[in-house]
């Protein structure tokens, strides 16, 4: 082995400091970088704006978004973000740093799982790969409880881990397997026990060398219960009729795609479930099949657990018939630790780069060439295959929402650069026994699709974002003025965190709104068209937020007299009254 690979591999073996100095030189930039991004609707306004809500009401039972009680998710990632806004006051930065904290939280356990599994070098491969997975570089950068429950869960499967051979533990053996399912039920609901029951249980029963009785059952089920029952139960107290909303809406009507109170969601079919998982764990999914490295019997023991732990995810999603793009994040951490003891074996991980060179040449090269007459239809498929929102818009019939499709061929253009060239210097590398170099190679891979990533959010960001239209509303509005939304309010949740202001929603019962419109927080909120003409007509200003074309619009049927444009701000329109 060349002396520069000596040096990394004391780099990356025994000593803890040196390698976790290694894991967060790589990890902050990757997850922290450019958080001030505008919010991004729909959802992001929205967790914004109950963040914030939560914090004015002093309510932390019942989430509230304009001034109506919200319980499609549970509490913990509004909590965080409710003391963060307490602390360091509302912003972009502060509704997404849960999600940056989370992530990096994650890279942290996936490196002392793989620590404990496969030795120091894979261990320390292993976070820095769940760091530098591309799909970091959007779900990163969105506030919401996907990057929170990952680490919950995380946290839990390395309790087990931790304590697996550890007897000696006494009263507080696996209690972190406890309180990381517990704080998953708080971040994402049921699914937060489904999952770490299955998977343990399926390791046990594989390794055979433990029993239900030794997972400290009644101090850890107790403290599972003091972490979940106060706010379930509170919740259920205050509102049944909401709770039994959370519980069988996004519970098992969501599992089953049956029929639910929000019937706008469009989730995207198995085969590009399966594909945008793949896309999404580049580069490191390709070397996911790689042999490991060998390892003492007491590490191998319990190495199963990690391929149960991503097969029960993918597998389970795969059969749901209700999923978006993003439900096999929470697999990286497992594949993660897979891709780093391939790495530190380094058995075969020459031939996973060639095949890796020959799909990166061929999809490199079929980029480029889309890109460089890339349609709106086109780039409209590809945006529905990456977002639910696009789905929904297609599904909707509404066109390309953007002014060309030129500037989206050029990212894709650079990509396909990107996957070439960066692709071929790893192959080089290692080609050359430039193990280390490879290895660069492929995070600045990672780097350079995060930094496309980020500009196609930079791309969008006028058309999702409401905080100009916001801008331009309190630049203008006095005290007792008026703003009224027409549509459902998860697709401008950002309104009324930007303005600080609660809105009006004109033929907005839709989607969870419908549920929530008969509720009686609702009363005056909810207006149709006539009683939106009436209060056109009034002594009030009325500021009118559409996202339709005009003539498709609640415009149409108000007086054309009396209704001032006040600009087009990406996908919305402002008018006013007077």
């Amino acid at each position: 082995m060349r002396s520069s690979d000596s040096a990394a591999d004391a780099l990356l073996g025994g000593s803890r400091l040196p390698g976790l100095a290694l894991l967060l030189a790589v990890s902050l930039p990757f997850l922290f970088f450019d958080l001030r991004l505008p919010l991004l609707d729909p959802d992001e306004g929205l967790y914004a704006a109950i963040a914030q809500e939560m914090l004015a009401r002093g309510d932390w039972i019942i989430p509230h978004v304009n001034g109506l009680p919200y319980l499609e998710k549970p509490p913990l990632y509004f909590w965080l973000t409710a003391l963060t806004y307490a602390v360091a006051g509302p912003s972009e930065w502060a509704t997404r740093l849960w999600s940056a904290l989370a992530a990096l939280g994650t890279a942290l356990l996936t490196w002392r799982i793989g620590r404990r599994l496969h030795g120091p070098r894979a261990g320390l491969l292993a976070g820095l790969v769940v760091a530098t997975v591309v799909g970091n570089a959007l779900y990163v950068r969105k506030a919401s409880t996907d990057q929170l429950f990952i680490f919950c869960l995380t946290l839990a499967l390395y309790g087990f881990v931790r304590d697996a051979e550890r007897p000696d533990r006494g009263r507080t053996r696996f209690l972190w397997l406890w309180v990381g399912a517990a704080l998953s039920v708080l971040a994402k609901g049921f699914i937060g026990l489904v999952f770490p029951v299955l998977i343990v249980g399926l390791a046990m029963a594989w390794a055979r060398r433990l029993a239900w009785r030794d997972l400290n059952p009644a101090r850890g089920a107790g403290l599972f219960l003091l972490l979940t029952v106060p706010w379930h139960a509170l919740a259920a107290w205050r509102s049944g009729t909401l709770f039994g909303f959370y519980v069988l809406d996004n519970h098992l009507l969501r599992f089953l795609d049956a029929r639910r109170f929000v019937e706008d969601d469009v989730p995207i079919s198995t085969a590009g479930f399966l594909v945008a998982s793949f896309l999404w764990a580049f580069p490191w999914g390709v070397f996911v099949l790689a042999r490991l490295a060998p390892g003492t019997p007491a590490q191998a023991r319990w190495r199963p657990l990690i391929v149960i732990w991503a097969l029960v995810i993918v597998g389970l999603f795969s059969l749901s018939r209700f999923k978006h793009e993003y439900y096999a994040l929470p697999a990286f951490p497992a594949l993660a630790i897979l891709v780093g003891a391939a790495w530190a074996g380094g058995r075969d991980i020459g031939r996973w780069l060639g095949a890796g060179l020959v799909g990166s040449v061929l999809g490199g090269a079929g980029a480029i060439w889309i890109g460089g007459g890339l349609t709106p239809e086109q780039a409209m498929a590809g945006l529905a295959e990456l977002n639910v929102y696009y789905r929904i818009l297609r599904e909707q019939g509404v066109p390309f929402p953007f002014a060309s499709a030129r500037p989206f061929g050029l990212l894709l253009q650079a990509l396909g650069l990107t996957l070439i060239l960066g692709w071929g210097i790893a192959t080089l590398c290692w080609v050359r026994g430039w193990r280390r170099s490879a290895l660069g190679a492929l995070v600045a891979v990672a780097a350079g699709i995060t930094g496309l990533l980020l500009a196609l959010l930079g791309l969008i960001a006028p058309h999702h974002s409401a905080r100009e239209v916001s801008r331009a509303i309190v630049a203008e509005a006095g005290p007792d003025d008026v703003i009224v939304i027409e549509g459902s309010l998860e697709y401008s949740p950002a309104i009324p965190f930007y303005t600080g202001r609660r809105a009006l929603l004109v033929n907005g019962d839709v989607g969870y709104f419908s549920f929530a419109s008969k509720l009686p927080e609702a009363q005056g909120v909810f207006l149709d068209t006539q009683a939106l003409r009436r209060l056109w007509a009034g002594p009030r200003r009325v500021f009118l937020v559409i996202r339709q074309a005009p003539a498709r619009s609640v415009v149409a049927a108000l007086p054309a007299t009396s209704v001032r444009a006040l600009g087009q701000f990406g996908s919305r329109r402002l008018y006013a009254n007077r």
